[in-house]
C-alpha cells in the first residue's frame, strides 16, 4: 500500500508544479537604450570638427581646406575638401569613415589644398601647406575648434584650438512646420517644405527629405499622423545622416509644383538660424505670410513623442488581433501603417520602433503597438508581411514553447491561468484517490 500511495503522490506534484510554474515569471524584454547624439568635437566617424581660417588661408578659388586622419599607419583617411562655411571664417568638417566603416582616429593634420585636386583621389600630392600632427586628446573641455594662425618657417600652417558656438539640426532626425498660427498657409492646396542650409549658399544645401524602401527622395512635408491635438502639423525627414545645419526655411508652393526646388513658389519665411537660445528647437511656427515665423524652442516634440505616434497611429488602424483562425486584420489595414512605417519615419526612428518591447501592460504607446505586432505576426502567424523585420529583435515579445501555440504577455491571463486551473484540478482528483483509498484502509481494521 506504501508502494502505491508514494506512485500517487508523484503525479500530483508534476501537477502541482505545472499548475503554478508559469505564474512564478515570464520573459522580460532586455532594454536597449535609444541612440544618443554624440556632443563634438569626437574622434569618431560622422562627428564634427570646425577649422578657423577661411577668409585668410582657404580663399575660394586660391586654396582648399582637406583633414588628413590618423588610425594607424596602414588605415588612415582623407576627408573630402571642407567648403562648407557655417559662420564667417569657420569651416565645417565631418570626421570621415574609412571605407564606408566607421573608425576611432587619434589624430589629424590640416592642410591647405591645391583646388584643382581631390584628396580623395590625389592625397598628399595636393597639399600647399600643413599643420603639425594635432592630436585628438588635445582637445580640453568642449573645444572644438582648430584655428590657423599663420605660417612657420618650414611652410607648415600654426594653430590653436578654442571653442565655438554651433548650433543645429542633426540629419535624420523630424523637423516640424506648425500653421496653427497662422492657417492662411493651408490655402488654395498649397504644398510645403523645409529647405536646410549653412549661412553660405552652395551645393551642400537641400531640401527636406521623405523615407520610402528605395531610401530617401526630395520630399514635401506630409501631416504627423498618430496624434490628435493638431491639425496643422506638418513633419519632413533632415537631410544628411551626419550633417547638421544650422539654417532653415519654410517655404509655401503652388500645389502643381513636383517636388521642392526654387520654382512655383508662393510664400517662404525668412532665414531661421540656430542659435544658444533656440539651439533645441525642431519646428517653424509660422505666424503670418513671409517673414512672419520663428524657431520654436518652447513646443519641442521628442524623439519618443513622434515613435509613439507611430504607436498610436498602428492601434487606431489595426484595432483588433482575431482569434483562432480569424484574422481581424485586413491587408488594407496593414498596408496603411507599414506604408505609414516605411514613408514617414526615419531610419533613426524606425530603428526605435525595431528595438521597442512588446507590452500590453506598458505605459508607452509605442510597446502596446508592438504587443499588438508580435501577436499578429508571430503568435498567431497570420500571413502579415513582417515590415519592421520584428523577427530579428531582441525586444520582440517571446513565447514559451509550453503552451500550444506559442504564449505571449498579451493572452498571459488567457492561457497560463488555463493551464494551471487543469493541472489544480488533476492534483485535486489525486489527493481525492488518496483519501478513498485510506477511508477504505481504516474500515477493514
Amino acid at each position: 500500500m506504501k508502494k502505491i500511495t508514494k506512485l500517487l503522490f508523484l503525479p500530483i506534484l508534476i501537477a502541482l508544479f505545472g499548475a503554478f510554474t508559469p505564474l512564478m515569471g515570464g520573459n522580460t524584454a532586455k532594454a536597449v537604450n535609444a541612440e544618443a547624439v554624440p556632443t563634438y568635437p569626437k574622434n569618431g566617424s560622422g562627428n564634427i570638427l570646425l577649422v578657423n581660417g577661411s577668409g585668410t588661408y582657404f580663399k575660394s578659388g586660391e586654396a582648399d581646406c582637406a583633414v588628413y586622419f590618423f588610425n594607424s599607419e596602414s588605415d588612415n583617411q582623407w576627408s573630402e575638401k571642407c567648403n562648407y562655411r557655417i559662420s564667417g571664417d569657420t569651416i565645417r568638417v565631418m570626421v570621415p569613415y574609412k571605407n564606408g566603416t566607421a573608425k576611432t582616429w587619434s589624430k589629424l593634420i590640416v592642410c591647405r589644398y591645391n583646388p584643382s585636386l581631390d584628396p580623395l583621389v590625389n592625397g598628399w600630392d595636393g597639399v600647399y601647406n600643413q599643420t603639425e600632427d594635432i592630436q585628438f586628446s588635445s582637445f580640453l573641455y568642449n573645444q572644438n575648434t582648430v584655428n590657423i594662425t599663420g605660417y612657420k618657417d618650414s611652410g607648415k600652417l600654426n594653430h590653436s584650438l578654442y571653442y565655438f558656438e554651433y548650433h543645429g539640426i542633426r540629419g535624420n532626425n523630424h523637423m516640424y512646420l506648425d500653421l496653427s498660427t497662422f492657417t492662411d498657409w493651408e490655402q488654395g492646396g498649397a504644398k510645403f517644405a523645409i529647405y536646410f542650409a549653412y549661412p553660405e549658399w552652395g551645393s551642400s544645401n537641400d531640401w527636406s527629405l521623405g523615407n520610402s524602401s528605395e531610401g530617401y527622395h526630395l520630399s514635401f512635408c506630409w501631416k504627423v499622423n498618430g496624434q490628435s491635438d493638431n491639425d496643422h502639423l506638418y513633419e519632413c525627414i533632415v537631410p544628411g545622416t551626419n550633417r547638421v545645419w544650422n539654417l532653415v526655411i519654410a517655404v509655401r508652393f503652388n500645389p502643381v509644383q513636383g517636388e521642392p526646388g526654387w520654382y512655383n513658389v508662393w510664400n517662404q519665411t525668412q532665414d531661421l538660424h540656430f542659435t544658444s537660445s533656440n539651439h533645441n528647437a525642431n519646428m517653424i511656427r509660422v505666424t503670418g505670410w513671409d517673414n512672419s515665423a520663428y524657431l520654436d524652442a518652447d513646443n519641442i516634440i521628442s524623439r519618443e513623442s513622434r515613435v509613439d505616434f507611430y504607436g498610436k497611429y498602428f492601434l487606431d488602424n489595426v484595432t483588433c488581433s482575431g482569434s483562432g483562425a480569424s484574422d481581424a486584420t485586413t491587408t488594407a489595414m496593414w498596408n496603411t501603417v507599414k506604408d505609414e512605417y516605411v514613408n514617414h519615419l526615419s531610419t533613426t526612428f524606425q530603428g526605435d520602433v525595431w528595438k521597442s518591447k512588446g507590452d500590453k501592460e506598458s505605459e508607452k504607446v509605442i510597446e502596446q503597438a508592438m504587443a499588438r505586432y508580435d501577436y499578429i505576426v508571430f503568435y498567431k502567424q497570420y500571413a502579415h508581411e513582417d515590415f519592421i523585420n520584428r523577427t530579428t529583435s531582441e525586444n520582440k515579445t517571446e513565447y514559451s514553447s509550453l503552451v500550444t501555440p506559442i504564449e505571449n504577455n498579451i493572452d498571459k491571463q488567457q492561457q497560463v491561468w488555463p493551464v494551471a486551473i487543469v493541472a489544480f484540478v488533476i492534483a485535486m482528483g489525486g489527493l481525492s484517490t488518496l483519501l478513498i483509498i485510506k477511508v477504505r484502509k481504516n474500515k477493514r481494521q
